[in-house]
């Protein structure tokens, strides 16, 4: 697919380019590795005192065809992180099934999980995709190479801001709630240019997906804490 054809696809959903998809896919060969905020993401942001808040299938599936075709536009796995300001278990759970590596926790200042995560796997900043939804990430999709951020009707003051100050190179027509992490993932896919081949290579379980899911199996999922400027196993 040609990327005016897949800018019109995106643009007709509702979604909005800040960089062009040409940019975002000159960007995208840096990337070695995929973050997320949690709340207000993969969900609508209500959090619940008990089981914490939740994730679609739609989101999760979308995740492992984002991999997929990490895998196999670089032939190597990309590692994956969630990081939230919270505890929750739900997001453990995820993790653990799509076999990421890392959740960090009560991060009220998300630089220093980044900087962690990004020091335990050897890359930068610049080599980080990072998808969020509200002002305590900006500091971190100002660090990252490529920035993703959830569109919401809540909040259209935030999204100039963003806008304005190009903190994000697209802004999602879905909200966290309306599948947005798909909405991104399927954007990225489609920046790899090899869509039809990861849903081909899925659905027939060819020998590169049995290979990447094999692969995948060396991740273990490691929690950790934020304590200030300190970073705890959980």
């Amino acid at each position: 697919m040609e990327l005016i054809e897949l800018e019109d696809h995106f643009n007709t959903a509702g979604g909005q380019f800040i960089s062009s998809a040409y940019t975002m896919q000159q960007k995208l060969q840096n990337i070695k590795a995929f973050v997320f905020d949690w709340d207000g993401v993969f969900n609508d942001g209500f959090k619940h005192s008990t089981v914490g808040s939740g994730f679609s299938e739609v989101d999760s599936a979308g995740l492992r065809l984002l991999r997929f075709a990490f895998y196999q536009a670089k032939q190597t796995n990309a590692p994956l992180a969630i990081i939230t300001g919270a505890e929750n278990p739900t997001a453990k759970w995820l993790l653990e099934k799509q076999n990421g590596n890392a959740l960090y926790q009560k991060a009220l200042d998300k630089n220093v999980a980044l900087e962690h995560f990004c020091n335990k796997h050897g890359f930068k900043a610049k080599e980080v995709a990072f998808v969020y939804d509200d002002v305590i990430d900006l500091p971190i999709a100002k660090q990252c190479g490529l920035s993703f951020c959830m569109g919401r009707l809540a909040n259209p003051l935030f999204l100039r801001y963003v806008e304005e100050n190009e903190l994000a190179d697209y802004i999602t027509a879905s909200q966290g709630n309306e599948h947005g992490v798909r909405e991104v993932c399927e954007l990225l896919v489609g920046l790899y240019g090899n869509y039809d081949a990861c849903l081909e290579g899925l659905l027939e379980r060819n020998d590169s997906y049995r290979q990447h899911k094999e692969d995948l199996k060396s991740y273990k999922t490691e929690i950790f804490e934020i304590d200030g400027t300190d970073v705890i196993i959980a």
